[in-house]
């Protein structure tokens, strides 16, 4: 493991200026950027971003090209939402949720999809960690992103393998942002110990755009809401057990326009450590609850990439990533966590990169993609007692994706874009478990888009993608709580998308009905192994999910209003599950949000968040029901001084769940109570 605490940081800090100077004196390096697709930006004000504004994104949008149903936040957008990290910004995003998983990471879901069939991806490169097909957002401060974007249904080529049901990408700030000089800077102190800090620095360097951001989230412990729902596990304190964090977080990145290249260079580092709050609805005399925390979390990408403009109209794109992800897991005899029972060591080192080449070629544009990425996961168990390390197991998993895209015009309103790729995924390295066959797959898409009007269009997408299952979900036994099963197969997904939408001065309004078709999709199940009552994933041989999501923003004068939702049917097909409606599916979830924000200057925000009932998988297999929940949040922002470079001084305040309600993803472990932030703003 890498060191942690303060050593980490300055270690970290050096890395990064040791390379950011590398970066600097080789003047490479870059994301493509892209102008924003204003067909996507269905969640932001219109009048805030520049017209010239620049954005990194991993598949950019083209003049003719098609992309499936979409949803952004501009950079205002995510300031007058005020979340601590990019969980809490994706929240309430149509058709998008953000759930604490058991393991207490926060995970995004796109439609009821599951979470390792969501890719997420930072400046055009994967942010997930590949041993384990996820990451926790909770971990990624909101102050590093400057936009984000979510696709939705069958993606570009570009996202590569295992983006099932959809993608995030997260955007970065670039350099000066058109100034010599750009400044953003946030602090807040609140509940139970809260304290944020979180700071980003661009400028103009000769020729060169260079970004710096720190950022530092803490807690104490997360409020209890209704401590009646928590009859084990837990005292009668509000603050929750075990549910301390620390995460210290630095970026630094360096861009040039070199004639017709484009490079840029970045690297990312943090160091965190957490609780996980047990399960409080189960007796450990009966179900045993897991007693974790992390004590160290370390990760490190670099990325770097480029694009040049080979010909008019013909681009080429390189993106390449270096991660290093290590932790540790411990887990305690008893809800004292004062003996030790089983410790888990993971290093793992991640290496990958994509091509995209865009050409003309008659009346079609062409894109030609291939994505590969190889990742070696070494683990070390330790039970204790006696406390002797076991053996240094060694796992690899290698993913390439080969696909290719065309776009054609059909007429003066009517676009298509349709695509074939190829996926497949090897395990050359099992530990000591069995080995694995290779699996592969084919994988399309088709969009078609007809503009109406200036008002109205109507996109229809369809497509096939399939996700291979994660190193840890063939091998993890996550310190005896898993069964491995060896013969689980990929899981594959059938999309459809029609999305009509209309947009006139001061309103947009989307309505987007879709259908999912899972085959193979990977569920889990309670196997009875001596006394032990184990979870083990296994293939449900099918799954549809039918929904709709739908927007309405409306903007007047100094007024917003936002209305988002979706509603959702997901079941299993007789006889494929224990039961039929797929576990911690919310039936909707709506979101009304009312802004003010006269001459841009004070901005008050309320949000009304309605989740509808679910069922979850109860410790004995059998079906609990979820219940339906309420959650109200407030936003303000006040400015306090202008200074004379025209930068801002605000004082900030936020709270979350107002009226303390009991909000229950899945059993035993509720999201946190009432919470309240308190700071200020600099921009």
């Amino acid at each position: 493991m890498r060191s942690t605490g303060l050593a980490a940081w300055i270690t970290a800090a050096l890395r990064l200026g040791g390379k950011m100077l590398i970066a600097i004196m080789a003047a490479c390096a870059a994301p493509a950027l892209a102008e924003p697709d204003p067909e996507t930006a269905v969640v932001e004000r219109p009048d805030i971003a520049p017209a010239n504004a620049m954005i990194v994104v991993t598949a950019p949008p083209t003049d003719g090209r098609v992309l499936p149903p979409g949803v952004a936040l501009s950079p205002e957008a995510l300031v007058d939402r005020q979340p601590r990290s990019v969980a809490g910004a994706l929240r309430g995003l149509p058709g998008v949720s953000v759930r604490p998983n058991s393991r207490g990471e926060s995970v995004p879901r796109v439609r009821g999809s599951e979470e390792r069939q969501i890719a997420v991806f930072l400046d055009g490169t994967p942010l997930v960690v590949p041993w384990d097909g996820r990451i926790d957002l909770a971990l990624i401060p909101a102050g590093l992103v400057h936009r984000l974007e979510v696709r939705k249904g069958a993606v570009p080529i570009e996202y590569g393998t295992n983006a099932v049901a959809g993608a995030v990408d997260l955007q970065t700030r670039l350099g000066g942002d058109g100034e010599a000089l750009s400044l953003f800077g946030t602090a807040q102190a609140g509940t139970f110990g809260i304290a944020d800090v979180s700071g980003a620095l661009g400028m103009r360097i000769g020729g060169a755009d260079v970004t710096l951001a720190a950022s530092h989230l803490s807690q104490d412990a997360a409020r209890v809401a209704d401590p009646d729902s928590l009859p084990f596990s837990q005292n009668r304190s509000r603050r929750r057990t075990n549910t301390q964090s620390d995460t210290t977080s630095l970026f630094g990145a360096i861009g040039r326009v070199i004639g017709p290249l484009t490079l840029r260079a970045g690297l990312l580092d943090f160091h965190a450590r957490r609780g996980i709050a047990p399960e409080s609805d189960r007796d450990p005399a009966v179900f045993a609850p897991r007693y974790w925390r992390y004590p160290a979390i370390d990760f490190t990408q670099a990325m770097m990439s480029a694009e040049a403009g080979l010909a008019p109209a013909t681009t080429l794109r390189v993106v390449g990533w270096r991660q290093w992800f290590d932790q540790r897991i411990e887990a305690y005899r008893n809800v004292d966590f004062a003996a030790l029972r089983s410790a888990e060591l993971n290093e793992d080192d991640t290496l990958g990169g994509r091509l995209t080449f865009s050409h003309p070629a008659g009346p079609f544009r062409l894109r030609w993609s291939a994505t590969a990425q190889t990742t070696t996961h070494v683990q070390v168990d330790t039970a204790f007692p006696p406390g002797t390390p076991g053996p240094r197991l060694r796992y690899r998993q290698t993913l390439l994706s080969l696909g290719g895209e065309a776009d054609l015009r059909l007429g003066h309103a009517t676009m298509l874009t349709a695509g074939i790729g190829y996926d497949r995924s090897t395990n050359p390295l099992t530990g000591d478990k069995p080995t694995q066959p290779a699996a592969d797959a084919i994988a399309f898409s088709a969009n078609l888009r007809h503009q109406f009007d200036d008002q109205w269009a109507l996109t229809l997408s369809a497509g096939r993608r399939t996700r291979f299952p994660s190193a840890r979900e063939l091998f993890g036994e996550a310190l005896g709580r898993f069964l491995p099963n060896f013969d689980l197969r990929p899981e594959t997904a059938w999309l459809a998308d029609a999305e009509l939408t209309f947009r006139k001065r001061g309103v947009t309004a989307t309505l987007n009905p879709f259908l999912v078709r899972n085959v193979d999709g990977i569920g889990q199940r309670v196997v009875r192994v001596g006394n032990l009552s184990l979870r083990q994933r296994y293939n449900i041989a099918g799954a549809t999910v039918l929904g709709m999501d739908g927007l309405l923003l409306v903007s007047a004068g100094d007024w917003t209003v936002e209305l988002t939702g979706t509603v959702l049917s997901a079941r299993a097909d007789p006889g494929s599950a224990a039961f039929r409606r797929l576990v911690q599916r919310p039936r909707y979830e709506a979101t009304a949000a009312v802004d003010w924000a006269p001459a841009q200057a004070v901005d008050v925000r309320v949000e009304l968040r309605r989740t509808g009932g679910a069922v979850d998988l109860a410790p004995d297999g059998s079906q609990a029901r979820l219940p339906p929940s309420t959650e109200v949040n407030l936003r303000a922002s006040v400015p306090a001084a202008r200074f004379a470079n025209g930068r801002r001084l605000s004082l900030t305040a936020a709270v979350d769940n107002l009226t303390d309600a009991r909000i229950l993803p899945q059993l035993g472990l509720p999201l946190p109570g009432r919470t309240i932030r308190l700071g200020i703003r600099i921009r």
